[in-house]
């Protein structure tokens, strides 16, 4: 098994909007927020948008892969999928690990 298997864990999502709808789609994003409640295994979670307006990336930091799964089974994640769903063109997930930290201050 590799070493890095212990650096730390995240989801990322591309998210690409259906054209003019990247505003109204992150405004969606943070209005469900409140919806999902606790999520077990979750650390980090951050919404980026990208400069041109062509996308939103969201990157999520879980303690684990079964946690990320356990989230995505979750009947408020469904709901929440399935109420933004209607805004997006395309979604590309993928779990990356953490490699290389060069924090400024």
């Amino acid at each position: 098994m590799s070493s890095f298997t212990s650096k730390p864990l995240v989801h990322v999502n591309i998210l690409t909007p259906k054209p003019g709808r990247l505003d109204e789609f992150i405004n969606s994003q943070l209005e469900g927020r409140a919806s999902l409640g606790e999520i077990r295994g979750l650390n980090t979670s951050r919404l980026y948008r990208a400069e041109d307006g062509s996308r939103a990336i969201v990157v999520a930091g879980f303690d684990s892969v079964e946690a990320y799964e356990e989230f995505q089974k979750s009947p408020a994640f469904q709901a929440e999928r399935t109420r933004l769903k209607p805004l997006l063109e395309g979604v590309q997930p993928a779990f990356y690990r953490l490699i290389y930290d060069r924090s400024v201050v």
